[in-house]
């Protein structure tokens, strides 16, 4: 059983914060023994996996400081009405996130990554969560980050699946399942802020699927099982006008979550990996929102 799992939630171009976060981590010692990931988290996650080191750090880092909306969604496409009445599976393809997956990640598999990696991904077909910790990278990140009605559903195996976070957000379910004794979360929506009123349609959607997303976490996170450790990092609030489609602040996003990050594990004195845990069974962030 893994002693340490990280946590990586959804959250889009919030991810950015899981880096910074990644960095705190590591500078104090703790390293996980499996990493559990959903949505961006899982393409966090995947990177980290197959390097879980302060180089791999530094490389998912020098990924986000480079990435342009327009490399994930053409400018302009999200904005046109016609979009939404067209016979369409989604309001844009995934050609840009694969060929960035590819590039950064090429033909790995989970069997690759250094340290177990399990990606969730919400089956068209039941319904219910689908687990992927085997065979090709690729495919099921692309799954795990389908966001309905903006990327098309992927098919694996013959079975239609959308991003994982439709069903379990920020999946500690799966680190209690694999027997952790101490699970580290990276949740990026975990601030607290009136939210802004929706200006465009698929603002609405984005941020209704944000507050149903979110449901599940809170009622998981308040009842860790005996014995678990559970960690919530603080999260880094980015403004109100940090639309959806913004990456050009991933650098103030990464910095910013890394001083809140290792302020916060100093703070709680949380142990390196190896070490006796000095805290309670659960050391949560309560600003959650």
């Amino acid at each position: 059983m893994p002693e340490t799992v990280f946590v990586l939630g959804g959250g889009a171009n919030l991810g950015a914060t899981q880096v910074g976060m990644l960095r705190a981590l590591l500078e104090r010692g703790i390293r996980p023994d499996a990493v559990v990931g959903c949505s961006v988290g899982a393409i966090n996650g995947a990177v980290f996996a197959c390097d879980p080191t302060a180089d791999g750090v530094e490389r998912l880092e020098t990924l986000w400081r480079n990435l342009d909306g327009g490399t994930i969604c053409p400018p302009g496409r999200l904005n046109a009405l016609w979009l939404m009445t067209r016979r369409y599976r989604a309001l844009e393809n995934n050609d840009g996130l694969r060929r960035l997956l590819e590039r950064h990640i090429g033909g790995a598999r989970f069997e690759d990554c250094s340290v177990p990696l399990h990606v969730v991904a919400t089956s068209m077909t039941s319904g219910g969560e689908h687990w992927f910790s085997t065979g090709p990278l690729v495919p099921p990140l692309l799954a795990s980050a389908a966001i309905p009605a903006v990327f098309p559903p992927v098919i694996i195996d013959n079975e239609a699946f959308i991003d994982g976070a439709v069903v379990n957000n920020v999946p500690i379910s799966q680190a209690y399942a694999l027997g952790a004794k101490r699970v580290v979360v990276l949740h990026v929506g975990n601030f607290s802020r009136p939210r802004r009123p929706p200006r465009r349609p698929i603002e609405a959607l984005i941020q209704s699927f944000s507050i149903a997303r979110n449901h599940r976490f809170e009622l998981e996170s308040s009842r860790p099982p005996t014995g678990a450790q559970l960690l919530v990092l603080p999260a880094v609030d980015p403004g109100a006008d940090l639309g959806y489609h913004d990456f050009s602040r991933a650098h103030v996003l990464i910095e910013r979550a890394y001083r809140l990050a290792a302020d916060f594990l100093s703070a709680e004195s949380v142990p390196a990996s190896g070490d006796q845990p000095t805290t309670g069974a659960s050391a949560h962030n309560l600003s959650r929102s």
